[in-house]
């Protein structure tokens, strides 16, 4: 059908370049007899003949030039609108990249189909409009910094997320220059979904922050977040309260009831902590062997104290049977707690884990099973 449609337009311009030349000979003829009129007061032959004969000439090698540029321009346009449908395909294809075109106002010229539902706007409703009316309020902050931020020849580089379908997606963009002849013809904004990538990046960093064995944090998890609320308490002038508890005899546990008994006594207790600590900047970790931590920030001693008695008391209604124990005939547990506002700008928490680790270590003393408080 499109090729029909090309030759019945091809043929409708034949047809009127042929028009135009018999028009034009029937012109030049006209001249020709009214020229022969006025010099010699009759109509010579000759002079129709060589008009005639000069006219159809004349146009028909007009109307071949004619025809040989409207061919080439035709095979032109062809070849741009079929490298515009590839190039429109290859971009409307791309389902996991957002890609903007904007002039040098950061006015939309073109926008894909991922950045259409990206922001919910269709390409007509998008062309245009500055980008940054396009992105929430929460967003626009971070493309207006990205556009002050572009650097010739280097672009810039941000990081946004935005709601597509009901989910969260996390975008990498560049925000890069388009230049044309050396100018700044414009802008292109190309974001990459990296929402997979960003989760199997977050799922490895949780498991590099878990116990293997209890599944509350780890030594490592714990050592992060206490330095990062030391710091925070100490910008706040705000108290910082560490919980230290460690399981009562729990060697002799493993010697009579064997390590997977073992396992199972510290996920019990581990499960306790956690429940203890609900709180969204509380954490409850495994600080190594049978040894437990409980982080718990904006905390006073009083308050600290509950909760310490609340995990002791916990733990011994667990009713774990522990025949080993001088304590009492249920694994019980010991808890040392010690509180601190650091001081301004300060970044050393030893004193805080040195004065939890002497109320533990009271707390056996004094024979177990009980929560001492470090008032250091």
């Amino acid at each position: 059908m499109r090729g029909l449609k090309t030759w019945l337009s091809q043929l409708r311009t034949g047809r009127l370049l042929w028009l135009a030349v018999i028009f034009s000979v029937g012109l030049t003829e006209l001249i020709v007899v009214l020229m022969s009129l006025l010099l010699h007061n009759a109509v010579r032959i000759d002079f129709v003949i060589t008009g005639v004969v000069a006219a159809a000439v004349v146009s028909f090698v007009v109307v071949v030039l004619i025809q040989m540029v409207v061919r080439v321009l035709q095979r032109a346009d062809e070849q741009l609108l079929e490298q515009t449908l590839y190039l429109d395909s290859i971009l409307q294809s791309t389902a996991d990249t957002l890609i903007i075109a904007l002039d040098t106002a950061f006015r939309v010229k073109y926008i894909n189909a991922m950045a259409e539902r990206a922001f919910n706007v269709s390409a007509r409703q998008a062309h245009g409009r500055r980008i940054a009316e396009l992105v929430d309020s929460v967003r626009r902050e971070h493309f207006e910094e990205a556009m002050r931020a572009v650097t010739p020849g280097q672009g810039h580089r941000f990081e946004f997320t935005y709601s597509v379908n009901d989910e969260t997606h996390y975008f990498e963009a560049t925000l890069a220059e388009i230049l044309h002849h050396h100018q700044l013809a414009g802008f292109l904004l190309v974001a990459h979904d990296a929402t997979d990538r960003k989760q199997l990046e977050e799922t490895l960093r949780d498991l590099s922050y878990q116990d293997g064995l209890t599944h509350i944090a780890n030594r490592r998890r714990f050592d992060e977040k206490l330095d990062q609320e030391w710091r925070r308490a100490a910008r706040e002038r705000q108290p910082l309260t560490l919980i230290m508890a460690d399981i009562d005899f729990f060697k002799n546990y493993n010697d009579l009831y064997g390590h997977p008994a073992g396992d199972d006594c510290l996920r019990k207790i581990a499960k306790v902590l956690q429940d203890a600590t609900t709180r969204p900047g509380d954490l409850a970790a495994r600080y190594g062997g049978e040894e437990f931590a409980a982080i718990l920030p904006n905390t006073s001693l009083l308050g600290a104290e509950k909760v310490a008695e609340q995990i002791r008391a916990q733990v011994e209604a667990l009713e774990l049977p522990h025949a080993n124990s001088s304590v009492s005939p249920w694994v019980t547990i010991s808890l040392g707690i010690a509180t601190r506002v650091p001081p301004s700008n300060s970044d050393e928490h030893a004193a805080l884990l040195e004065g939890a680790d002497r109320a533990l270590y009271k707390a056996k003393q004094q024979g177990r099973n009980r929560v001492v408080i470090d008032h250091h």
